[in-house]
């Protein structure tokens, strides 16, 4: 009976880490549109943090905890389900074509590569248990997020434009990032005068924050509770949760036909989370990477192969689909299947 009750909680709290996420976008992309964050760098990196609030608030709690599974399968093993989310987005696109054929672009081949570069390096990181002197800080956590701004930087520059000439023949890739944050997306926003959206950023941030203080806790509760792996809890469906206001809007981008805009979204949030692991270790006063096991490299390598495959796909554009899907994104899915029915 206390089990079946902790598993409502985390489903009420995933609800409104759902709901909570989906205002937080919107509220965002609002505030956005106004003053034109997403022109600047440092509005850039403002954006990629408010957004990635539910896996912020569940490190956080997790760190605090000290459940160093929760937090290294939430960064790393979430990095492959959320990359199975572009799975979803395929199919939803509806489209005769695949959505990397569509998409195509040279800057999406940019962001991927740096989710497998951030990725790699905590895997390294695994293995490298020096701290910055005088601190409980890895090393290796502040390199990871050194190689984050820089790739950061290094996109934001190749938004304005790249030293290519490259024709993606036949490619549909809808609005660009400026382009989007130009306008007001939800109706519900528009009638809203800047205090009141504030209002509700302000909002949708503390419900996701609480909500992902009870994902957290709850989760680590029911993985014990069913005798399953933290780490594999996390990597799954905890990192599925966190992912759901990403999914929403992601969808809403496909419906709009935005395919590049809602790949670029998941590669943002994916190279984004490792370069959490210098916060979870201020918090826990340890170096999170040292706790990872075999499990949790797994799953990290798992998210480089299946990052690596749309790298692929997106520069050699294959287009025929099968059963509404790409030939990348049905590879994806089954590597997925294949690489979480040999870790149970």
């Amino acid at each position: 009976m206390e089990t079946l009750l902790i598993l409502v909680e985390f489903i009420i709290f995933s609800i409104i880490v759902w709901i909570a996420g989906i205002w937080l976008v919107h509220s965002t992309d609002a505030i956005d549109s106004r003053y034109k964050l997403g022109s600047a760098f440092g509005g850039l990196l403002i954006l990629g943090v408010v957004t990635s609030l539910p896996e912020i608030a569940v490190v956080v709690t997790a760190a605090v905890q000290q459940h160093y599974d929760i937090i290294i399968g939430t960064l790393l093993g979430g990095i492959a389900i959320q990359t199975v989310v572009l799975a979803i987005f395929d199919y939803k696109s509806g489209s005769k074509r695949a959505l990397s054929f569509s998409a195509a672009s040279l800057t999406l081949v940019l962001e991927a590569s740096f989710v497998v570069l951030v990725t790699v390096a905590s895997l390294i990181a695994i293995k490298t248990p020096v701290v910055v002197p005088g601190t409980v800080i890895s090393l290796a956590s502040v390199g990871i997020v050194v190689l984050w701004l820089i790739g950061l930087w290094i996109v934001f520059k190749a938004r304005k434009g790249l030293p290519w000439k490259a024709e993606a023949i036949d490619a549909a890739p809808g609005r660009k990032h400026h382009e989007r944050r130009a306008v007001i997306n939800h109706p519900a926003l528009r009638s809203f005068n800047m205090p009141k959206i504030f209002s509700v950023l302000a909002l949708a941030s503390i419900a996701t924050l609480i909500a992902g203080y009870g994902l957290a806790t709850t989760g680590a509760e029911l993985a014990t509770a069913f005798h399953i792996n933290g780490g594999i809890f996390a990597a799954t469906v905890i990192a599925l949760v966190g992912a759901l206001p990403n999914i929403s809007t992601g969808l809403a981008s496909i419906k709009l036909g935005d395919y590049s805009l809602a790949m670029s979204d998941i590669f943002g949030g994916n190279a984004f989370m490792p370069a959490l692991f210098v916060i979870c270790d201020i918090i826990s006063g340890n170096a999170v990477l040292n706790n990872a096991t075999s499990t949790d490299v797994w799953f990290a390598a798992l998210g480089v192969l299946l990052t690596t495959v749309y790298i692929i796909s997106l520069i050699v554009r294959p287009k025929r689909v099968y059963f509404r899907l790409g030939i990348d994104s049905i590879f994806v899915v089954a590597l997925y299947i294949i690489g979480i029915t040999l870790v149970f």
